[in-house]
């Protein structure tokens, strides 16, 4: 019983990182049923307490979408999925607090997970087999179709989001130590991600990584060398990805013409149509739990169908959603659930002080960037990782011992 539960975090973590969603439809993970069964014994009173007023305030919020009106089965689905996908994320919060000591194992060992099972896919890509790893994306909407890797998740920015942190601990370890064997773990977690073609992980990567450095640099009026080194490089690598044709460059060159309909769709769009949906009800409320595939119907599909009636008809899309966590919480809770959110996170980041630490900062800042560009707002990955940056570990990482202050 012992090896077993010195094994668990790392067992967890490959379930989480590798195989959480594998052959589960979104939003379902493999965690969450683990999870179902943990409540009883791992929730205290206090614990019951906290999920109390979780969902005291989603039912405050259900009584006025009850009152404004709703599609009843749709809303009680997506009601009680939500209220349970927040209890788990308690259930998380205590599981990987009480584990995080062991943290620095589990990510070694994912670390040479991701390279492997990329190297895998490498050998299944143009084979018969390739929509195992590989998802073709049509990013224009002109039939010129490009291949992105997905891992054995089910999309590959859902994917660059679960590797995020693997990424920056990869890169801090790097920093700390620079070593030939950790810049190897750092390229070898990068082209994975690169493979991904990920424009929300690129842009939060990027806007992450300017709050962190000029923020600490203000406050500490320090910064490591080998930041300036990461900045640069990055900058000559963009500038080589831009010297010869190659799938990378020709998304950035769609992305700035204003043409890719991946980003315009988990960006300004989703805004868009986000307040449109709540205009529908209420601003100040929203729409509800599981409305969007009701109103989305008035507002969403018109909206794209001009642009390709049979890619977006009924059959093709059957289930209408906003791929924006933010977007879709101003559509599903109008902008009082908007400014709760942005609220919650801001509370989080002060009591937990998150500063404090460069790979929870930089983690913390990612998300809070990604779910501007992506995502969903009942995500159970993005939820981890957002619990993830509450809890203390990585204590090598932290701002001042890592600067070399006492």
């Amino acid at each position: 019983m012992n090896k077993i539960k010195k094994y668990l975090l790392s067992f967890s973590a490959i379930v989480f990182f590798l195989l959480n969603n594998a052959g589960l439809p979104a939003p379902l993970a493999w965690t969450n049923f683990v999870a179902l069964g943990e409540i009883r014994n791992n929730l205290s009173k206090e614990d019951f307490k906290r999920a109390g007023l979780l969902v005291l305030g989603l039912l405050f919020f259900g009584l006025i979408h009850f009152l404004q009106g709703v599609q009843i089965e749709y809303f009680i689905q997506s009601q009680l999925y939500f209220i349970y996908l927040l209890v788990s994320m308690l259930l998380v919060y205590k599981f990987l607090k009480r584990h995080s000591g062991q943290f620095e194992r589990s990510f070694q060992i994912l670390l040479y997970g991701v390279i492997c099972l990329f190297v895998i896919a490498l050998l299944f890509y143009n084979s018969s087999y390739d929509f195992i790893f590989w998802k073709n994306h049509d990013f224009v909407g002109t039939g010129n179709v490009f291949k992105r890797y997905q891992g054995l998740s089910y999309e590959p920015s859902h994917l660059a989001l679960i590797v995020a942190p693997l990424f920056f601990y990869a890169f801090l370890e790097l920093c700390k130590t620079p070593t030939l064997k950790a810049f190897l773990l750092f390229i070898g977690i990068s082209i994975p991600i690169l493979a991904t073609v990920s424009f929300g992980f690129f842009g939060a990567l990027f806007f992450s990584f300017i709050t962190v450095v000029f923020t600490l640099y203000v406050k500490h009026k320090t910064m490591k060398k080998v930041f300036i080194a990461f900045l640069v490089t990055a900058m000559l690598g963009f500038v080589a990805i831009f010297s010869f044709e190659n799938g990378i460059q020709e998304r950035f060159i769609v992305i700035f013409s204003g043409h890719d309909s991946s980003v315009n769709g988990r960006f300004h769009e989703a805004f868009y149509l986000g307040y449109k949906c709540a205009e529908q009800k209420s601003l100040f409320f929203g729409i509800g739990p599981g409305q969007i595939k009701v109103i989305g119907e008035e507002v969403i599909r018109p909206f794209y169908q001009p642009w390709d009636p049979i890619g977006y008809s009924k059959e093709k899309w059957p289930i209408l959603a906003l791929p924006n966590a933010s977007a879709e919480t101003l559509a599903i809770f109008g902008f009082v659930g908007l400014f709760l959110r942005f609220g919650m996170q801001s509370y989080l980041f002060y009591r937990t002080k998150v500063y404090q630490n460069y790979f929870r900062f930089f983690l913390f800042s990612f998300l809070f960037f990604y779910q501007l560009m992506g995502s969903f707002y009942n995500s159970t990955a993005e939820l981890t990782l957002w619990v993830l940056c509450c809890i203390p570990i990585f204590k090598k990482f932290d701002v001042l011992s890592f600067n070399g202050s006492k």
